[in-house]
């Protein structure tokens, strides 16, 4: 066990009631300047009008710091906001927002924007403190946004991702914790001066624990702690089943680009960094294998000879496409364009830049991943991870939604939900559309309980999680999803944050880094958990190690199973081995690919629909979004 210090300061002191007035709330009555609350009263919620003066038919409350968290946060806020009155620099970004409840601190002037830290009231449930979350975040001037913005070297500099060389920011977790020292230091004494109950000046430790280190399985049931290392040891778990043909696609005038290309793929160019995809992933890539098509340009003659040269293939085909980098509005027009047309005619493709291709010293740190992309697209399976306990089919949940007009002129949310398949090994096996629709109308959750319940009563599997980013409807889907499966099957949903406002240190730690795995508690069914971060074995910081995750306990079908800190710790790990199996790159985005891809999926549907291409199916394809 170690101590985390969380992002958090608590108030020195927690015995602080606030009195508000309040009368019981007339049924569908909603008056300005005034706000509601439900109370509990005689075991029933009793939803209540609060004024924060005496008034007429209202009776005195003293709420207790703990009961009910809404309406103390807003409190605490508004103190905090009288006691930082006199801060220059302060200021609400979204004050127009109701329960906005974030203060922002500028702490350093940039020509681009401003250096800031906030802070906003929280309860730390698994402690029962009352106290302030605390963050960085640069701020992008409104002249910038209102210029064509984008992210530049200047603002990833501001912003702490990269390093003031323009090089990855390998000492981001310091620069975060010396911006919030700036603040705890030049700031937050001037706050206590105006406030009755002071705010303590260290950030608050909370005890932390680890769970295992992934391990990696391939061909023969070999481990190893790299997939990388792993696959040069060892045969990948499962080979490309048939014959593949690869068909390099280029313009004529990049026939020099495509040719280093294939000479790296070969093992060729760069052989102490990538030994070559026939080598490292058993998969023939001769010149038998190989097929080069040099075309005028990417118009739909051409592309449209090319699909039916595909077609008429009796080998198994991976087209490898050359085309511009994604900078100019065209160039990312074309390139999801391709994506679109294979991908609509059931054929997976390997898209390539040019401008990594030309870029040397990129290109060799990149090959391996390409050449991983393409193997699984192919249909090979290069690892998988070794399950907690028993493997069971884990349904991570996404979703892609746009504003559509309707006739009468009113705006409408229209949703796409889908499903990613995989077991608790990581193995992709399915991608398929569970509801498509307006997210308020009946028939969107029809479909959404229907098909969830058919991917689960149609496997073979009595263990089931559920991993999604947002917070499925307990009584408009999952409850009803329950009734339609085998009241044998255990049903676990965990809501998986990778945007969480929480942060944490290890003062033991070179620059401040958690160990990778390491996990601790927010409340009963919430932890915060470090997906990547430095090796116990070598406490040397390699990379810019990003953010934890916040995971949620969310529902399930038997309660006992979220009372069992085992049960859940094993579900946690699972969470993180899944983030090994991610076939996209060897040090690919630290996410479980149960959310990661389905973050892929709905970039892709979110181009697709902005360059107004048409609907595809994405059922039962091979990882094209890779």
């Amino acid at each position: 066990m170690r101590n985390i210090l969380l992002n958090f300061l608590k108030f020195e002191n927690q015995d602080f009631g606030t009195t508000v007035f309040r009368k019981e709330a007339e049924a569908g009555v909603f008056k300005d300047g005034f706000s509601y609350y439900d109370f509990e009263v005689d075991g029933r919620n009793v939803k209540y009008e609060i004024s924060d003066t005496a008034l007429e038919g209202y009776t005195s409350f003293t709420l207790p710091s703990y009961l009910n968290v809404g309406l103390v946060s807003k409190k605490l806020y508004e103190k905090i906001i009288d006691a930082s009155n006199q801060v220059n620099g302060r200021f609400i970004l979204h004050p127009e927002k109701e329960y906005n409840r974030r203060i922002h601190f500028e702490i350093e002037p940039h020509p681009k924007g401003r250096k800031c830290v906030w802070v906003e009231p929280y309860f730390l449930k698994s402690k029962q403190v009352w106290g302030l979350l605390i963050g960085f975040q640069f701020i992008v001037s409104q002249n910038v946004l209102s210029g064509g913005y984008k992210v530049d070297r200047d603002i990833q500099i501001a912003s702490g991702s990269l390093n003031a060389r323009g090089l990855s920011n390998l000492d981001f977790y310091l620069f975060k914790y010396n911006h919030i020292t700036t603040f705890i230091k030049n700031i937050l004494p001037g706050i206590n001066l105006n406030l009755n109950n002071a705010i303590n000046s260290s950030l608050f430790p909370v005890e932390s624990y680890l769970l295992d280190a992934k391990q990696y399985m391939f061909k023969d049931n070999r481990i190893d702690n790299s997939s990388y290392f792993g696959l040069s040891k060892y045969a990948p778990l499962q080979p490309v089943s048939k014959e593949t043909t690869f068909y390099f696609i280029y313009r004529k005038s990049d026939r020099g680009i495509a040719v280093n290309l294939l000479k790296g793929l070969r093992g060729e160019s760069h052989p102490n960094t990538f030994s070559g995809i026939q080598k490292f992933f058993k998969i023939p890539f001769t010149n038998d294998h190989i097929k080069g098509f040099a075309l005028d340009d990417y118009n739909e003659p051409n592309i449209s000879k090319v699909v039916e040269d595909i077609k008429a293939e009796v080998n198994n085909v991976l087209p490898v496409i050359i085309t511009n980098s994604k900078k100019e509005e065209s160039d990312d027009k074309l390139y999801f364009s391709l994506k679109h047309r294979f991908t609509n005619e059931g054929i997976p493709c390997q898209v390539v830049t040019k401008d990594l291709i030309i870029n040397d010293n990129a290109l060799k740190f990149s090959l391996g991943n390409i050449a991983l992309q393409m193997f699984a697209k192919a249909g090979g399976i290069p690892w998988k991870m070794k399950p907690a306990t028993t493997e069971y089919l884990i349904i991570g949940i996404g979703q892609s939604y746009n504003i559509e007009i309707t006739e009468d002129g009113n705006k409408v949310e229209k949703n796409i939900t889908y499903s990613v398949l995989t077991d608790s090994s990581g193995i992709f096996k399915d991608l398929q559309v569970l509801s498509e629709g307006v997210a308020t109308d009946d028939s969107y959750y029809t479909q959404l309980v229907n098909n969830i319940a058919g991917i689960i009563n149609n496997g073979k599997y009595k263990k089931i999680a559920v991993h999604t980013p947002f917070r499925l409807s307990k009584d408009k889907v999952l409850d009803k999803v329950v009734k339609l499966i085998d009241h044998n099957i255990e049903l676990s949903v965990l809501v998986i944050n990778d945007k969480t406002d929480f942060f944490g240190f290890d003062a033991s730690n070179n620059g401040l880094v958690p160990f990778e795995s390491t996990f601790l508690k927010l409340s009963s069914q919430e932890y915060l958990v470090w997906f990547e971060g430095i090796q116990p074995s070598n406490p040397k910081i390699t990379k810019r190690f990003g953010n934890p995750l916040s995971i949620k306990f969310w529902y399930t079908n038997n309660p006992q199973f979220f009372q069992d800190i085992d049960y859940k710790e094993s579900l946690l790990q699972d969470c993180i081995n899944l983030s090994g199996a991610n076939w996209r790159g060897f040090k690919a985005k630290q996410l479980p690919v149960s959310v990661f891809y389905c973050q892929r999926i709905s970039e892709f549907i979110g181009k697709f629909r902005q360059y107004e291409l048409s609907h595809i199916d994405i059922n039962n394809l091979k990882p094209w979004f890779l």
